[in-house]
């Protein structure tokens, strides 16, 4: 099995670190605004961590070079036997941590604070690649629906929470981590 780079492995540890920090700081602006504030930090101190576990780190490594080069239009194939790794491991993330709806045998059993993290890693992936002024709501609107069945009121809640994230944000001028 071939190993990733030390290049490679240094940008999947910067750039997952990077994202961490902004789901972390979004995280932490609405902690200030709910009752369930505790939680969101503790939610913070553990997001992703799995990526840095041995079922995940060297597929995601991977995964994450097949994104560089994609946003690069540089060719790349995966190593024999690594795309069906990586595509384990990323199955392994969505059923191990519970801000994925996909941890969930349904969507709507997610709870408040599964879905407040939930929109708060879809604001970082937003503000990473410079979507919708990194706000959680095109990722909301190609999801919601189309690969996730959330009811009218769990809906509605991921909405309010991406309104009101964003404009703390802007109050509190968020700015992007890039890549």
């Amino acid at each position: 099995m071939q190993e990733p780079t030390s290049e490679m492995v240094t940008f999947y540890e910067r750039r997952t670190r990077a994202h961490i920090e902004r789901v972390r700081r979004n995280l932490a602006l609405l902690a200030a605004e709910w009752a369930c504030g505790e939680e969101l930090l503790a939610r913070g101190e553990v997001h992703d961590a799995s990526k840095f576990e041995d079922a995940e780190r060297v597929p995601y490594i991977w995964l994450t070079e097949y994104h560089r080069c994609r946003w690069r239009n540089i060719p790349f194939t995966y190593p024999e036997g690594m795309e069906a790794r990586t595509q384990a491991a990323v199955r392994h993330h969505v059923s191990h941590n519970r801000h994925h709806p996909e941890f969930h045998a349904d969507p709507n059993e997610m709870t408040d604070v599964d879905l407040i993290e939930m929109v708060c890693d879809w604001t970082a992936m937003s503000e990473e690649f410079g979507q919708d002024g990194g706000s959680a709501r095109g990722w909301a609107m190609k999801t919601i629906g189309e690969r996730v069945a959330f009811n009218d009121e769990k809906t509605r809640f991921v909405f309010e929470v991406i309104e009101q994230l964003d404009r703390l944000r802007t109050c509190h001028g968020a700015g992007d981590l890039k890549r």
